[in-house]
């Protein structure tokens, strides 16, 4: 990592509770437990092992810059003192796999003061979208999903129908849209891995890729196993698909070849089996 700038502590307004950041600008890490006590997450452990390489990275507190005493870090001396840092895109993963009821709030205090504040003056001139980038749609996607469910209700003739698909509440399980649909839950993941919306293998396996949650198609929703009772519970996600999600799929099955309507009906009886 390059040599970091002096950057402050920033203080999430909402608990009082405090993220320390290092790095430069252009490429801010955030203290893991930081934003696990906020956003509420049992296990920083397991919570990191989740994210990927490019979205994590392990530190030795004795290498930051004497400058950087503002930062207010309690850095061992001997001993470990390795601690883990995440990049702007770890910290939204960490923040939409989170249930805390501030959640949502910590996601827009970091877009909205947080990194203005580190970014003052900065200017972007990428031409491909980052992860970083595709992360931080996700807050406008959610503050835009009441809106774009009522246009497109709006533009759906069909009533019933649009009650059912566009209910900004409605996330459902990828095996009750195959089964609402009449197809088998297997096939239709088959599908979903094809078209690059879910992860095929890994620790994130069954997961949406971050383009697909920052687009509002699908939701991961976190909650607690007891896989050992000796230990504590740990983190497992949950992929939902959201109704703009049921409306991509069915477009891109009907495209594909698979079903022959355009759109679902609101009531399916029969489907011909995707194989």
């Amino acid at each position: 990592m390059t040599k970091p700038t002096q950057l402050q502590p920033f203080t999430f307004p909402t608990t009082g509770q405090q993220v320390r950041v290092i790095g430069d600008p252009d490429r801010p890490l955030f203290h893991h437990s930081d934003a696990c006590r906020i956003l509420r997450h049992t296990n920083p452990s397991v919570a990191v092992r989740m994210l990927d390489d490019d979205e994590r990275q392990l530190i030795d507190m004795r290498t930051i810059p004497a400058g950087q005493t503002a930062l207010n870090f309690d850095v061992p001396r001997t001993g470990n003192a390795e601690a883990w840092f995440v990049t702007e895109a770890g910290l939204y993963v960490l923040a939409l796999r989170s249930n805390a009821p501030g959640a949502r709030a910590f996601r827009r205090w970091v877009t909205h003061d947080v990194l203005p504040a580190i970014r003052t003056g900065g200017y972007q001139t990428a031409t491909q979208l980052t992860r970083a980038d595709l992360a931080r749609m996700v807050i406008a996607a959610e503050e835009e999903r009441e809106r774009l469910a009522a246009h497109v209700a709006e533009l759906e003739p069909d009533a019933a129908r649009a009650r059912r698909t566009m209910d900004a509440e409605g996330l459902v399980l990828v095996g009750t849209v195959a089964k609402r649909w009449g197809l088998r839950e297997r096939a239709l993941r088959e599908f979903l891995y094809a078209e690059h919306l879910l992860i095929r293998t890994g620790t994130r396996r069954n997961e949406p890729y971050a383009e697909a949650v920052a687009a509002g198609w699908f939701e991961v929703k976190v909650h607690l196993v007891e896989v050992d009772p000796d230990r504590a519970p740990v983190e497992r996600g949950t992929t939902y698909v959201t109704p703009r999600g049921e409306a991509l799929i069915w477009s891109r099955l009907y495209r594909a070849g698979y079903v022959t309507q355009p759109r679902p009906p609101a009531q399916q009886d029969t489907l011909p089996a995707l194989t």
